[in-house]
């Protein structure tokens, strides 16, 4: 279950799960190796915290209502599918998958969420 009530919550949290991700893994340059292969503790750590970022994302992102998902270009199934994949796989994750949600997926989600406050005329916290 999502932990925000509305669509305008879970957007929120949405543009701030996705920017600060952004924001920390270009400052501590954390590439994809580290992220496949963690060799020290700290690398563990924070691929496992990227890990819980996606989920998070995902959660909200697959409880947002069909008219709010109607204008991101993603498919509810596919949100839930990374999400239940997380949730219930436990240690078998494919870490190419999750690297190219964080790569790719994010910054989409990310312009999804602004672009629909933008049509609404919604000023949102970012």
């Amino acid at each position: 279950m999502s932990a925000k009530a509305t669509d305008l919550a879970r957007i929120q949290e949405i543009i701030d799960i996705v920017s600060e991700t952004k924001r920390q893994v270009s400052e501590l340059e954390f590439t994809k190796e580290r992220f496949a292969e963690p060799k020290t503790v700290s690398d563990q750590l924070i691929a496992e915290a990227l890990m819980n970022r996606v989920f998070r994302a995902t959660e909200e992102a697959g409880a947002l209502s069909d008219e709010v998902l109607a204008h991101f270009e993603f498919d509810r199934g596919e949100i839930k599918g990374v999400r239940n994949r997380l949730a219930h796989a436990y240690g078998d994750v494919d870490d190419e998958i999750i690297w190219a949600v964080i790569q790719e997926d994010f910054p989409k989600l990310l312009e999804g969420c602004k672009a629909y406050c933008d049509e609404m005329g919604i000023e949102i916290d970012q």
